[in-house]
């Protein structure tokens, strides 16, 4: 009898030792998504901000040879 007992409580052990791995790999997997996530969303932003200034500088800036001439000479280009 005192053997089954001691089986069952090693068989138990091992069970939460493999449950408690198993959790942790879970737990890791996921702090790497969400910081994955963030970095992603990051280098989105950063992107967007690039993209809103080419833009802005496309629309303001001289659309002809004469504008860009005009501009150079009044010295804000």
């Amino acid at each position: 009898m005192t053997a089954y007992l001691w089986w069952g409580l090693a068989v138990v052990t091992i069970a939460v030792l493999i449950w408690l791995v198993a959790y942790a790999t879970k737990a890791g997997r996921n702090a790497q998504s969400v910081q994955t996530i963030q970095q992603a969303a990051e280098d989105a932003e950063t992107e967007a901000g690039v993209q809103a200034n080419m833009a802005k500088a496309q629309a303001e800036g001289p659309q002809d040879k004469a504008q860009l001439l005009a501009r150079l000479d009044a010295g804000t280009g």
